[in-house]
């Protein structure tokens, strides 16, 4: 772990200053506009994916020119996470219960992928109420109206299924990212946690070819965690960071219109990935 003189030196502090513009972009929206609402205060379901979090990627994916730099934003990555467990034990004087958040966060990526091929099953007028009620307290408000756009497009009569077949590795935090009240005391987390796992869908029905697909999909899920009570919301995805993105965040989080567009954007958890920079 890096100590704080360290990250000082190679200048991390300042490199995630979201904390404040995202705790009063929310409270301003959802606490009707007052300036002095706290964060605490506002639902977990409320919450989407923070910012752009920067997602070290794997350097066999990246140009070998582009190493150094990766190789130097990723350990600030870890340097950042680092510093922000210290201050979640300073501040909270709670165990640090990784184990059990990265269960947890399986768990809810788990239902909420059987529930949305459950949802696409229904008739088309049930399947946006069925996603509602069955993932209420599982999922971001967003990622919810993402589904059940997506499972309104799913052809009438035919029918789909969602297995885990393998989690091929244990799953891994990625990113530990406090979110602090009105008095810079951590309120809530977010974890962005990697999970590599074998999934299989399987498309059948009535008058419709049975098509069984197997892959392997990486996805990097987001979890807001009230550590306090452990609850915890999935609220959406986000990829690993290009070769030339930076370790600073490039979202203004004090604009509003682009904070939740970005929001929106990531909580479509089947959207595919950005096409890389060479």
């Amino acid at each position: 772990m890096f100590g704080r003189r360290a990250l000082a030196r190679i200048n991390l502090q300042p490199a995630l200053s979201l904390p404040q513009a995202s705790r009063l972009a929310f409270a301003r929206t959802y606490a009707k506009g007052s300036d002095e609402v706290d964060i605490i205060n506002i639902p977990l379901k409320s919450m989407g994916v923070l910012t752009d979090f920067y997602v070290p990627p794997k350097l066999s994916t990246v140009p070998i020119k582009a190493w150094p730099r990766v190789i130097l934003r990723s350990i600030g990555s870890f340097g950042l996470s680092t510093y922000f467990v210290g201050k979640f034990k300073n501040d909270t004087k709670l165990k640090l219960k990784l184990v059990d958040w990265k269960e947890l966060a399986l768990e809810r990526y788990v239902k909420t992928n059987k529930i949305f091929a459950a949802a696409c099953s229904q008739s088309p007028g049930q399947r946006r109420s069925y996603i509602q009620t069955q993932l209420d307290g599982i999922v971001s408000t967003e990622v919810k109206n993402s589904l059940a756009g997506r499972a309104s497009s799913f052809p009438q009569g035919a029918r789909l299924e969602w297995n885990l077949k393998k989690i091929e590795k244990e799953p891994l935090v990625k990113i530990f990212q406090i979110i602090p009240d009105k008095d810079e005391v951590v309120a809530f987390l977010q974890l962005i946690i990697k999970l590599e796992t074998r999934q299989e869908m399987v498309v059948h029905g009535e008058n419709v070819e049975t098509k069984r697909t197997e892959r392997l999909v990486t996805d990097y899920v987001v979890m807001t965690l009230n550590p306090y009570t452990d609850e915890m919301i999935f609220a959406g995805t986000i990829f690993a960071a290009g070769p030339y993105q930076k370790l600073r965040p490039q979202l203004d989080g004090s604009d509003m219109r682009a904070l939740f567009k970005f929001q929106r954007i990531c909580a479509d958890i089947y959207r595919s990935p950005p096409a890389q920079e060479k």
